[in-house]
């Protein structure tokens, strides 16, 4: 057999072979031994030694083992810069792709133990794990059975929808031609394309797939969605139950909001669905669970999150009697009382706002007060003025540097404070000039990269930068307050920090929240990560340090009805087109990693040689 061609990735790296000239010159350069003349053979070896002096001071280097070791190391480096590689032939017949799927549906039951058990005992030399969820996770590549069969063991339970087509058509690429991918489901429910027509599309292609059943029909009643309705800061959760068994069925409901107990009950008629509401939820936590909801325990329970500072009031500070935002927040059906200095006692409010302010209004301890008010759960809206120079103390989501003239706004981060303003119209012609602290998430700011919107966590509650104030006349700073959107700003940013919008607080299963910096997450399952987004794919609540920021729900009917089965995987008809049993398809195998290996083994050798000679010190 002819040895394969060896290609070259990036051959402008073989440049680095002049590297190789100054090593050579180095070695001409060297200090040399001094000759002493003999009288009597002088006459006779000088014309010996002008005609060789070239070819004996090349031999001599040539002879020197420093030189040839350090020649080479030169050569293998400039090679691997090249990036070397060779096309070879690799048997992909005996390659299995195991696709699991690990829905919600697939916790009914002992379904996902079931689809671990049949997978361990269908490995083959190498193995592929492929987790299909609403994204397709390659959990293992390429893996003898031992290691295969411990990755299948870790498959971990997780409450999302899957895309079973994508997950084939993945593995489909993994297998390669003449490889077998094998689809352990139930086969309930899916999301994207058709597992069938992803079969069969790759088959086509020569990759054998099977698809392995496992589980049985089973009974339940599970809650398929939920949302929160608010009136004058009342907070009622509206939940749909549905009851997927073939007879009718009364359950119970055992409630808790905040430190209340209370319970429930509903009668739902077979394969139908019923509403439940629960008023007046505390601020908090609020859970309600089904008794004896069958077969899937996951969507048993509803979990709400109200941060406690949605109950309390508004408060505006303001040393002015009237103000376009006192104007705007007076439209809303909000409780808003207007002061002209800041009141030692916070504890009514839940949120606090900072209009046009300066020292007097302020008082001698305002960060304390307003620092201990945010940190046990508060929400603080500081909008630009000169009070803010005076009361930093690391409160604020700005580093305050100075102030600066007109501006431009520019958008950083999409979110609902910002949703409709039109930035291209705001003129602004005064503005604080500074920096956002690493861990403060910016919406807006100017040219000048100052932060105009920006909010921070702060102990259990959040602090808001507006650097848009109302001030009219001829001290306005902007013209924030004359848009016709200014009110709805308002209502906005109301909805968002006082909880009337929960969009942030409560989610689905299978969303990303990105949070403005690296923090430290508990799951519902107890365990920890630490990462800047989060995945939510289990139910429950969500904690930042010991504080609950986001509780998460599955409600999803498809998810929810174990007892279906879409497809029937033993009355599926193959469309595998037979090729050879093992088919050998050309893959690239990269040198480089050999070569490295190469100049470690030569440089190891070097420094024996220095030490040998006791060049070493």
């Amino acid at each position: 057999m002819a040895a394969p061609d060896i290609l070259l990735s990036n051959p402008l790296g073989l440049l680095a072979l002049a590297s190789i000239i100054p090593l050579i010159i180095l070695y001409l350069l060297r200090p040399r031994t001094m000759d002493l003349s003999v009288s009597s053979l002088l006459f006779f070896l000088k014309r010996q030694q002008q005609r060789n002096k070239i070819s004996l001071l090349l031999q001599k280097i040539i002879r020197d083992p420093m030189f040839l070791l350090q020649l080479l190391i030169l050569v293998l480096l400039s090679t691997a810069i090249a990036a070397p590689y060779i096309m070879e032939e690799k048997v992909s017949g005996k390659h299995t792709v195991i696709v699991i799927d690990n829905s919600a549906s697939m916790q009914a039951g002992d379904r996902l133990d079931m689809a671990k058990e049949q997978a361990v005992q269908r490995l083959s030399e190498v193995n592929t794990v492929v987790w299909a969820q609403n994204v397709p996770v390659m959990a293992q590549k390429e893996a003898d059975r031992t290691i295969a069969a411990r990755i299948i063991e870790l498959t971990p339970q997780r409450a999302v929808t899957s895309d079973l087509a994508a997950a084939i058509t993945y593995a489909q690429r993994l297998a390669g031609p003449g490889g077998t991918i094998l689809v352990f489901s139930d086969f309930a429910s899916w999301t994207g394309d058709d597992p069938l027509v992803a079969k069969g599309l790759a088959e086509h292609d020569g990759v054998r797939v099977e698809f392995v059943q496992v589980g049985e029909t089973s009974g339940n009643i599970g809650i398929v969605n939920g949302w929160l309705d608010v009136e004058d800061q009342a907070y009622t959760l509206n939940l749909a139950i549905k009851n997927f068994n073939d007879n009718d069925k009364t359950i119970t409901l055992d409630i808790v909001t905040g430190n209340e107990k209370r319970n429930g009950e509903l009668s739902i008629p077979a394969h139908s669905t019923r509403a439940y509401s629960v008023r007046d939820l505390n601020p908090g936590v609020t859970e309600v669970s089904i008794n004896d909801g069958g077969a899937l325990t996951l969507d048993d329970t509803a979990y709400v999150y109200i941060p406690s500072t949605t109950a309390g009031h508004v408060l505006f500070l303001d040393s002015r009697d009237e103000s376009p935002t006192l104007t705007a927040l007076g439209l809303l059906s909000v409780s808003v009382q207007h002061t002209t200095s800041l009141p030692v006692n916070l504890s009514n409010y839940g949120i606090v706002i900072l209009g046009s302010v300066d020292n007097e209004s302020l008082g001698p301890n305002a960060i304390g007060i307003l620092g201990d008010f945010v940190k046990g759960g508060g929400k603080l809206i500081a909008t630009a003025s000169g009070g803010l120079f005076n009361m930093e103390g690391g409160l604020l989501p700005i580093d305050i540097t100075g102030t600066s003239s007109e501006t431009d706004l520019k958008l950083v981060t999409d979110n609902a404070l910002t949703s409709g303003i039109p930035l291209a119209d705001i003129e602004v012609l005064r503005h604080i000039r500074g920096s956002a602290p690493d861990t403060a998430t910016v919406l807006l700011k100017g040219t000048d990269g100052s932060p105009m919107l920006s909010h921070w966590r702060l102990g259990e509650g959040t602090v808001i930068y507006l650097g848009l104030n109302d001030i009219t006349g001829d001290d306005a700073w902007s013209g924030f307050n004359t848009i016709p959107q200014f009110p709805l700003f308002w209502k906005h940013m109301l909805d968002w920090t006082g909880g009337t919008q929960q969009d942030e607080s409560n989610v689905r299963t299978g969303s990303v929240i990105r949070l403005p910096s690296k923090q430290t997450i508990t799951y519902p399952d107890g365990s920890t990560m630490t990462t800047a987004n989060v995945w939510v794919d289990q139910t429950g609540l969500y904690y930042i340090e010991e504080q609950v920021f986001v509780a998460a729900n599955l409600y999803d009917a498809e998810e929810s009805d174990v007892g279906r089965i879409s497809i029937d995987a033993s009355s599926i008809t193959s469309r595998y087109i037979e090729r050879p049993e093992e088919v050998r398809i050309e893959v690239k195998k990269e040198l480089g990693p050999y070569l490295i290996w190469g100049v470690l083994g030569l440089l190891l050798l070097e420094l024996i040689i220095i030490q040998r000679r006791r060049e070493l010190f």
